[in-house]
């Protein structure tokens, strides 16, 4: 399989470049916004910048070396995209599958990205005001340098077993005694980014605490190596803060508006007997609320 692999590889660079004789030739020079051709196939400038993703060197000649390698790959895909519809691979299950699965896909990005666009941006005064409130995040951040075992999960047991060591060594010598596969990694947890109730968790541990938590089908074990306190204030704190805010505003209004659409559309769905959702649990009655409590300082009437 691998030499195979080389050779597709090889084939795809020849085909990829001018001086395997398999492009260029034949016709007339495109001009204009036409930057290339393949089989008639057209190449624009627009197609090439998005290619790029950006990339713009001033150096002129960097600038010419980039632009050719981006157009060399575009032509690459296109003479393989030719071959396959040739060899009618378009036409497979599969490929209508995943071919919808695409489209839907784009115009899911492409909804989310409407619905950002009407989410407003929060003011300087929100921003500062999340700032102060957060302090984990900014003035007391700290960044950590974490050492760290991952093992797969195991038996429930050897968590009370852990519970009384103090050192990343005595659970490395339980886990080879039960033939565990591990690794050992060094890692930094940094406050600014690290989910809040972790932040809140570690800020109470003792120095140089073990601490473990599963994610996904994974366990890691921690300790606390080095810790520093190092803040992040002032514009670039406020600018992280507004940048933070917007993309938590665009993901609530996002899940609102998919809601919006589910209930919309519930009557319209339906299922085959065997793939019907379960029916959700009857919400027990409610009971009556509590009369509430008088403010402060006021007397009951």
């Amino acid at each position: 399989m691998k030499l195979k692999w080389t050779h597709g590889a090889a084939l795809l660079a020849c085909v990829a470049m001018s001086g395997c004789g398999m492009i260029g030739g034949g016709g007339k020079a495109p001009k204009g916004q036409v930057v290339a051709t393949v089989n008639g196939e057209e190449i624009t400038i627009t197609e090439l910048n998005r290619e790029l993703g950006g990339a713009a060197p001033a150096n002129p000649q960097e600038r010419k070396a980039i632009e050719q390698a981006a157009l060399q790959s575009i032509i690459t895909r296109k003479l393989v995209a030719q071959t396959a519809k040739e060899q009618k691979l378009d036409k497979t299950p599969i490929f209508a599958q995943q071919e919808l699965q695409a489209k839907e896909a784009m115009l899911v990005g492409a909804m989310q990205r409407k619905i950002a666009s009407t989410v407003v941006a929060p003011t300087r005064a929100e921003a500062e005001k999340f700032v102060a409130d957060h302090p984990d995040m900014f003035a007391q951040r700290k960044v950590m340098v974490v050492d760290q075992i991952v093992v797969g999960k195991f038996k429930p047991e050897l968590m009370k077993e852990f519970e009384p060591m103090t050192t990343l060594e005595q659970i490395e010598a339980v886990l080879a005694r039960e033939s565990l596969d591990y690794q050992r990694t060094t890692t930094v947890l940094d406050t600014l980014n690290a989910p809040e109730d972790l932040t809140k968790t570690l800020a109470k541990l003792p120095p140089g605490e073990v601490f473990i938590f599963p994610r996904g089908n994974a366990v890691f074990v921690n300790q606390i190596r080095d810790s520093r306190v190092m803040p992040f204030t002032g514009d670039r704190a406020v600018n992280y803060a507004i940048a933070g805010l917007k993309s938590l505003r665009t993901q609530e209004a996002v899940v609102k508006q998919v809601e919006t659409i589910r209930k919309g559309a519930e009557e319209k769905i339906t299922y085959n007997d065997n793939y019907k959702p379960a029916k959700p649990a009857a919400k027990p009655a409610a009971k009556p609320a509590a009369p509430a409590a008088a403010p402060a300082g006021a007397s009951p009437t």
